[in-house]
């Protein structure tokens, strides 16, 4: 990808972020909102941002399982650490950290990084099945809220286009066949793309492997419990029970999928709209969307200067011995 579509990228991320931020917080009495962190129990936000941790040592094991050959030994460790480096460089570059991975894996394990992309891409189809296997879940559980919330906060902002949907097919069909035109006459494509292609139908073999399905489980319990456990650090989220948390997990995955910089605006409002549901006012609500988002996101910045720092020398002693 080019600098300047790099550069143009997370200008537009950064100004749809901020845009977002100025909707969301427009009518807050900030001075109000500020005086309320002296009334937290931080020994609860401290114990998310602890849990949080956990997150990344379970995608980096996940992830290995995919990538996974007799022909490479992979470490957690290493694949943890690269995770974190991607997800922190996302915050300020967004949608460009699963290039960034596969950067990293390939100079840290000699992993090719067209293979790698592979996995990434079936990782995120797994992930996206996940999530809307949990959305069913909270349907069953929450069918009014949930029909509600939709309707309200999703379904009025989608608008089906005959023409536009049309000129999508169109532009669609265009790109695989150039593509598939590619594939025919370039080795070098053929061969890239036969690698990319190993990777992403690794998600035929998910289906069998106890070990990633178990460990996606123990991930959205993390996911879960990252922004269960903070409904305690304040008086008026502390009654809040299980569905509430994953009322928070699914509004929450929904957000961060708004390509913004780490879901900045999008993650608040749709939070802060879900505990509405619940007999919160929306200004509690976003104070406890405030107070998940930003403390993650502090875990992560102090993780990722870390881990950054054990990947450059980790990388710097392989090419000594290269």
């Amino acid at each position: 990808m080019k600098t300047r579509n790099i550069i143009i990228n997370t200008l537009l991320s950064l100004a749809l972020g901020l845009f977002l931020l100025y909707i969301v917080f427009n009518n807050i009495d900030l001075n109000l909102f500020l005086d309320r962190l002296d009334n937290l129990d931080y020994s609860w936000i401290y114990l998310s941002m602890f849990i949080s941790i956990f997150e990344h040592i379970v995608r980096g094991y996940r992830w290995n399982l995919l990538m996974q050959t007799k022909k490479t030994n992979l470490s957690t460790y290493i694949t943890t650490h690269i995770l974190i480096v991607s997800y922190f460089f996302a915050l300020f570059i967004p949608r460009f950290n699963d290039f960034v991975r596969c950067y990293l894996i390939s100079k840290t394990n000699k992993v090719k990084i067209s293979s790698s992309l592979g996995t990434v891409v079936s990782e995120r189809i797994f992930d996206l099945i996940s999530l809307l296997i949990i959305s069913l879940l909270f349907f069953v559980i929450e069918f009014d809220l949930f029909v509600n919330f939709f309707s309200t906060y999703i379904l009025t902002n989608i608008s089906f286009d005959l023409y536009y949907l049309l000129l999508v097919f169109i532009v669609l069909t265009i790109i695989i066949s150039f593509l598939f035109y590619l594939n025919k006459n370039s080795n070098l494509f053929s061969s890239k793309f036969s690698e990319f292609k190993s990777g992403v139908f690794s998600i035929t073999k998910i289906y069998k492997n106890k070990k990633f399905l178990f460990s996606t489980l123990i991930l959205w319990i993390i996911y879960f419990l990252m922004g269960y456990v903070i409904f305690f650090s304040l008086d008026e989220t502390s009654s809040l029970g299980i569905n509430s948390g994953i009322a928070v997990l699914v509004a929450g995955s929904l957000g961060m999928i708004v390509p913004v910089n780490a879901g900045i605006g999008a993650y608040h409002f749709l939070v802060a709209s879900i505990l509405l549901s619940y007999n919160l006012n929306y200004e509690t609500g976003l104070f406890f969307a405030t107070i998940l988002h930003t403390s993650q996101i502090i875990c992560l910045a102090v993780l990722g200067i870390i881990s950054s720092l054990i990947l450059f020398f980790k990388i710097r002693s392989n090419n000594e011995y290269s």
